[in-house]
């Protein structure tokens, strides 16, 4: 498998003017030219090594296995994105010597994006680490295991007994399995704090709270490979073609071996958007008055599956009242899109059924985010397309497993399961662990904490920098335990970088926690 890899290099300049020229379009592009044009763009700037990344090399398999070695083939799954893609090592010595994808897996089929072609890459690779290292004097050194474990361990000991359980961060991963995320948050717990979080935090929560809030579970309906079933694919706030390149080949399929209908709905004429039957080009940030637009024709035209909504759905008149606000006349003035065109992607919307909803974090990272996925399910809900195969909610994540590890409990409100911090929820998992509720209590500062969410992923910062009596809790955070997430994934990061710079102060001369 051979595949391209960004690599950082120093002191590479980036030449601004240069590849801004080169990805200039001109107005009006039909698809071709813009796939064209698009494929032109990328050659180009990885030529002129404008990227910010820096340059492109090549991921190559390793050498391969001496005559008489054999050869393992162990089966495990691409760490990218989250569409789960299948991925057959080959093992020699313990050594990951190659790879391949795994032709039986239903995600992938045999197929690999280029971030997973070079996954063997990213493990092997002379840039990663393989083992401890202390910062001392500015200088990164090399420590064994023993040492690490045990200097880490005593600090965050050390700093417990000074400063209380709530003053340690222990932010997980949605990079996690879920038997991983769920001792993480085993270990928050007897630790005994709730200040144990995730990426989804950031990039999900809407979703989460928006789709629970509609049916009860705050994940997808449905599956990738369920999306051939569709009849109609519509894409709002989502871009599979670059950030999910292998599901593309199921929303694909089903649009043309299964002639469905894609529409995608979109401010910017995307590699995604190329492949549309229909382009509806979109005012960014309109996601409700387009919803809303298109639920105004469906009721006014009677299209809504009467039948399931009798079956099924209450409320439903509350929300034609809220509907009756957005007039088509209102919705062009809003979105920008034109009477014809949202009815045209009602009716297909409606009418040419199973449809499915894909979006991703087009629709989530807005200060309107669960109020943008709950109007996505009011419009499945309306039409009937939930509960059937090639209907849904099809929510792409960003990560491995955001939704598993969310499910096992790396969430500050909740025990894993979604059980919350109540004392019922709290004796449930202490029978399951097999401990004594009473000891577990013990392990907090008080009962209330116990059963009080921690502090996001997005605000663990301010309890580092906030003055002691600005913090609810006994003292401020001293030490915030990393494993698997980049804590970058925030938009305030100047506070966030104090925040780092913040920890361990007092503590051991100020070396800080972190690992």
């Amino acid at each position: 498998m051979m595949a391209a890899r960004l690599t950082k290099r120093a002191g590479r300049q980036v030449r601004g003017d240069a590849a801004t020229a080169t990805a200039s379009q001109p107005d009006g592009l039909d698809r071709r030219s813009f796939l064209h044009g698009s494929g032109l763009v990328a050659g180009g700037l990885a030529g002129l090594g404008v990227l910010p990344l820096g340059s492109m090399r090549k991921a190559s398999a390793g050498a391969p296995a001496a005559p008489g070695v054999a050869i393992a083939r162990r089966k495990n799954i691409c760490t990218h994105c989250s569409v789960g893609c299948s991925v057959i090592a080959e093992v020699a010595n313990d050594v990951w010597i190659g790879q391949e994808p795994d032709f039986d897996s239903p995600i992938n089929r045999g197929s690999h994006c280029c971030k997973g072609a070079a996954v063997r890459d990213d493990v092997v690779g002379d840039r990663r680490l393989r083992y401890p290292v202390k910062l001392v004097d500015g200088q990164w050194n090399r420590i064994s295991w023993d040492q690490a474990i045990d200097e880490i361990g005593d600090e965050l000991l050390e700093i417990r007994a000074k400063s209380g359980p709530e003053s340690v961060y222990w932010l997980g991963s949605a990079k996690f399995t879920n038997e991983a995320a769920y001792l993480n948050r085993k270990f928050a717990a007897f630790w005994g704090t709730n200040n144990s979080d995730h990426q989804a935090r950031i990039c999900h929560s809407t979703t989460v709270t928006g789709v629970a809030n509609t049916w009860g579970y705050g994940a997808m309906t449905n599956s990738y490979n369920d999306i051939r079933n569709a009849k109609t694919i519509m894409i709002m706030g989502g871009n599979p073609a670059e950030a999910h390149p292998v599901s593309l080949q199921h929303i694909l399929e089903g649009k043309e071996l299964n002639r469905a209908n894609m529409i995608v709905i979109d401010p910017r004429m995307t590699r995604t958007a190329a492949h549309a039957t229909e382009y509806v080009r979109v005012r960014p940030g309109t996601h409700i008055p387009t919803i809303y637009g298109m639920l105004w024709h469906i009721l006014k035209n009677g299209w809504e599956d009467k039948e399931f909504i009798r079956q099924r759905v209450y409320g439903l008149e509350d929300i034609r009242g809220e509907v009756e606000k957005w007039p088509p006349a209102e919705v062009e003035r809003v979105t920008r899109l034109p009477e014809a065109q949202v009815k045209r992607i009602a009716e297909i919307f409606a009418k040419e059924r199973p449809s499915t909803l894909i979006w991703a974090m087009g629709q989530t990272q807005f200060t309107t985010g669960t109020a943008n996925v709950r109007a996505s399910c009011l419009l499945l809900l309306a039409t009937g397309n939930v509960g059937h195969f090639g209907s849904g909610a099809n929510i792409f994540r960003g990560h491995t497993n955001v939704q598993g590890a969310t499910d096992m409990g790396l969430d500050v409100t909740s025990l894993p399961l979604y059980y919350g911090l109540s004392e019922e929820a709290w004796r449930h998992w202490c029978r399951v662990w097999e401990v004594d509720y009473d000891w577990v209590r013990s392990r907090f500062v008080d009962k209330t904490f116990m059963e009080t969410p921690g502090i996001p992923s997005t605000r663990w910062f301010d309890a580092t920098l906030l003055p002691k009596d600005q913090v609810s809790q006994p003292d401020t955070l001293k030490a915030m335990f990393v494993m698997g997430h980049g804590a970058n994934t925030i938009t305030r990061m100047p506070e966030s970088v104090r925040g780092i710079e913040r920890l361990g102060d007092g503590h051991l001369g100020g070396g800080g926690a972190n690992a």
